[in-house]
């Protein structure tokens, strides 16, 4: 699972959203609040969000009165998330930790895995297995949360490298993205290289990431393998009937 550099730890938000210390939206967390309401046979309070990075979907849910951990594996992000946080005079338990050898056992009514990060896995045992930890570390009737982002409806991406361009009074940032896609294999990788003016000085970042792009039935039957229960598939975060059915996004959801 590949980790972020410091550089990219910082300005992950311009460089992935476009904008400077991104949040989850309001219709996102509608649809999260909807899921807990509506999905959970539970009261939702004790909250885990894996892969929780700069703590986009973390720090609203905090705001909103939830008592959310956070875990990541790169200690960068999760120094940024803590930055931000203490900015806002909020407070969440933060962990640095491996999805794979997290061992929680019956500790959260809901677990938000998002910003596609399940698909860092590329093996489907290794999915599965991740997917056993997320049930183990839900309560009875606990709801879990995937979104995975539909890589194959951004094919169009592939085509051509992208060049980007963030300024403010503070920073300069230019960077290229260049996508490609294994048909056979079902594997997405992104490369990100660009540089960062910052008071004067110059410095350089190279990124790269590998993602297995999977169907709706490929991640229903990988949760029914992990023994949830209940299975969903959203979309999009539009619960109205106009949701368009080829969204940017798959979002599951699951009851243990």
């Amino acid at each position: 699972m590949n980790t972020y550099q410091k550089e990219i730890a910082r300005f992950y938000d311009i460089i992935v959203h476009g904008q400077k210390e991104a949040e989850a939206g309001e219709s996102e967390l509608e649809f999260v609040e909807w899921a807990f309401q509506n999905v959970c046979s539970r009261k939702v309070n004790q909250i885990l969000d894996v892969g929780c990075g700069n703590g986009r979907f973390l720090i609203p849910l905090v705001r909103k009165g939830y008592t959310v951990t956070g875990l990541d594996i790169n200690q960068y992000m999760l120094e940024e998330c803590s930055k931000r946080l203490k900015k806002q005079k909020l407070q969440a338990d933060l962990i640095q930790k491996d999805l794979e050898t997290m061992d929680f056992d019956s500790e959260y009514d809901a677990l938000l895995c998002m910003d596609s990060v399940i698909c860092y896995f590329l093996e489907s045992e290794r999915i599965i297995n991740v997917l056993r930890t997320f049930r183990r570390a839900l309560n009875p009737q606990g709801i879990l949360i995937v979104e995975n982002w539909n890589m194959p409806a951004h094919r169009e991406l592939c085509e051509e490298a992208h060049v980007h361009r963030y300024t403010d009074e503070d920073i300069e940032i230019k960077w290229q993205e260049h996508d490609w896609y294994e048909t056979f294999t079902s594997i997405f990788h992104i490369e990100v290289k660009g540089t960062i003016l910052e008071k004067g000085e110059i410095c350089t970042f190279h990124h790269e990431e590998i993602l297995r792009a999977m169907t709706v039935g490929e991640m229903n039957m990988y949760l029914k393998e992990a023994g949830f229960i209940e299975c969903s598939a959203y979309p999009s975060y539009d619960l109205s009937e106009a949701a368009n059915v080829n969204g940017d996004s798959m979002i599951f959801l699951s009851a243990g």
